[in-house]
């Protein structure tokens, strides 16, 4: 069994290697998540307000007032990026903790928890490749260099991003295209990498011979702390929201927004963030639908049998038995709330309450976006309308 802190850092490696190495780093430097997520802030806004304020004290003006209005950039890189490292502890650390679980738990065989335990490895050496490293940064610079040729640096810039006669990026500019854009990119992207990783994990456990019980109580056979793992993708999920959300703040800001934006933009990152923490869960099917079958038929020939012999017991001839004071009636209810929670299988190990979380974290963001972007009666209407 690998040491508890070799699992916890399993999926808390991985691209862009440069920021996640910052939880190795000693103190002052960066002693805790804070002190990282503030670095990444530090690198991927900071400058842009300080190179605006310096064209500002340079001479130049109307600048201020578009680079405060470009809500979508301050989303981006002053509160998703933090909250996209912040990730690196909250949700990869539990993820780790999670998979370490399954060794321990009573649901696999010794021969299977050692299949598990190198299914851990090769997810760790996987999660950690400097190739998967290279290829981050390849991607996110290709991007950056395709966007740069293929069409006009200056394109649909505002106008805090070029120069006063809009031919050339600003400083600002050159710093978010160069800087600001690939350390995003390059975070999203090792969350994917992250996330598939993690998938590939659960399904190689699904492979294995899980004993799965059909009536525990967390009616998903056992794989009931699966569900925690939607709860850790709730930061996640905040950062995507984010992103959107400052989209949504921007197109109603600049009077862009049409009537099938609002719902588009919320539909379509609540189902992205519930197919990317839901999704990896979905190879548990198979078994636990297997286990449900099984335990159907099982409890129901048991649950057949207590009541046959319960209603023979009480209904076929007279009785002067206390009720109260008799067995029959609390072994009857008992084996029944066995046999219900068999019946009552979850075929994805996922509890509502834990869908209500991610989605309430991935939307949060966008009520603060409408109070920037709407007026405030508006806002409250249309909260009202959505609540009652």
């Amino acid at each position: 069994m690998l040491p508890v802190s070799g699992v916890e850092s399993i999926f808390e490696g991985g691209p862009p290697r440069r920021l996640t190495a910052l939880a190795r780093l000693p103190s002052p430097v960066a002693p805790n998540a804070g002190i990282r997520a503030m670095l990444a802030f530090g690198l991927a806004w900071i400058p842009l307000a300080v190179l605006v304020a310096i064209d500002i004290v340079l001479g130049r003006t109307g600048i201020l007032y578009t680079f405060i209005e470009d809500i979508g950039v301050h989303a981006r890189y002053a509160v998703a990026v933090p909250l996209l490292v912040l990730a690196h502890v909250v949700c990869a650390r539990r993820l780790g903790l999670i998979a370490r679980h399954f060794q321990g738990s009573g649901l696999l065989s010794e021969e299977d928890e050692v299949r598990a335990a190198e299914a851990l490895e090769a997810a760790r050496r996987r999660v950690h490749s400097l190739w998967a490293e290279a290829a981050v940064l390849l991607v996110v610079y290709a991007q950056v260099a395709a966007m740069l040729l293929t069409e006009p640096a200056v394109l649909g810039q505002a106008r805090w991003q070029v120069t006063v006669d809009g031919a050339r990026l600003s400083p600002a500019g050159w710093w978010h295209t160069m800087v600001s854009i690939p350390l995003l990119l390059a975070l999203l992207l090792g969350w994917l990498w992250r996330i598939a990783n993690w998938a590939w994990f659960l399904r190689s456990i699904a492979r294995l011979d899980l004993h799965l019980v059909a009536a525990h109580p967390d009616q998903s056979g056992g794989l009931g702390f699966l569900a925690q793992s939607v709860r850790a993708f709730s930061i996640v999920g905040m950062g995507l929201g984010t992103i959107v959300a400052g989209r949504f703040a921007y197109v109603h800001r600049h009077d862009l927004a049409m009537p099938f934006t609002d719902p588009m933009l919320m539909a379509s990152v609540t189902v992205l963030v519930l197919l990317l923490a839901v999704g990896p869960l979905l190879f548990f099917v198979r078994p636990l639908m297997q286990a449900w079958r099984r335990g159907a038929l099982l409890y129901g020939v048991l649950a057949t049998d207590m009541g046959v012999q319960f209603e023979h017991s009480w209904f076929r001839g007279p009785h002067d038995r206390p009720m109260l004071s008799e067995p029959d009636f609390s072994a009857t209810t008992d084996l029944y709330q066995v046999v219900s929670n068999v019946y009552g299988m979850r075929f994805i190990p996922v509890d509502p309450r834990s869908l209500l979380m991610l989605v309430g974290a991935t939307l949060a963001p966008f009520v603060p976006a409408m109070f920037l972007s709407m007026p405030a009666q508006v806002v409250i209407d249309e909260l009202k309308a959505l609540l009652f």
